[in-house]
């Protein structure tokens, strides 16, 4: 058995079949399994607790996999990434941000689980982010007199009509596109309808 079974690994890949398929020879393998449909559900499931790896295919719908493991490398650089896709390795950009490449040609698994077994092992050497206090987001007006707020969960940026108020300068919003409850300030002069 190659895994531990306190690694954990997170499967992102848009295809049920794929992800299926995947995850048994995984867990087979000996390691713990989450499945995500997307990027935007990969987001959410980071929220419940970060994996020791994460396999990510390239396109899928919502969020991609390559935005995905852009966020991933800017919020968690310490998380090793897997990117895999049925595209050959040689018309991959360079700059997709993972550690490793998967083709999926269906010529078996072991060397995806041999590069999981190395990337746990001997992780990529990049710094976790300091610790930084959770500032709320600075809401900005848009021309067309909503507000645009920056998720720094997702990093999409997302615009609002109006906003719910809790308290009289704590304003709170759901991002629309991964579901995070978004604090939020707008500056001086700027009102919320």
């Amino acid at each position: 058995m190659i895994g531990q079974l306190n690694e954990r690994v997170l499967l992102v890949d848009d295809e049920v079949l794929a992800r299926k398929l995947i995850s048994r020879y995984l867990v087979a393998a000996g390691y713990v399994v989450r499945m995500a449909e997307d990027g935007l559900d990969a987001i959410g499931k980071l929220r419940t607790g970060l994996p020791d790896v994460i396999i990510s295919d390239l396109k899928m719908p919502r969020m991609s996999g390559i935005e995905l493991l852009g966020v991933v490398r800017k919020r968690f650089p310490q998380i090793p990434v897997i990117a895999i896709s049925s595209t050959a390795p040689g018309e991959i950009s360079a700059e997709v941000p993972a550690d490793a490449y998967y083709y999926k040609d269906g010529s078996g698994f072991e060397q995806l689980i041999q590069t999981i077994s190395d990337l746990t092992k001997k992780p990529p050497l990049r710094t976790a982010p300091s610790h930084v206090e959770s500032k709320p987001a600075q809401a900005r007006c848009a021309s067309d007199g909503k507000y645009v707020i920056d998720c720094d969960d997702c990093l999409r940026e997302f615009t609002i009509p109006h906003a719910s108020h809790i308290g009289q300068n704590d304003r709170w919003t759901t991002c629309v596109h991964c579901g995070k409850v978004v604090h939020f300030i707008i500056a001086d002069g700027q009102t919320v309808s």
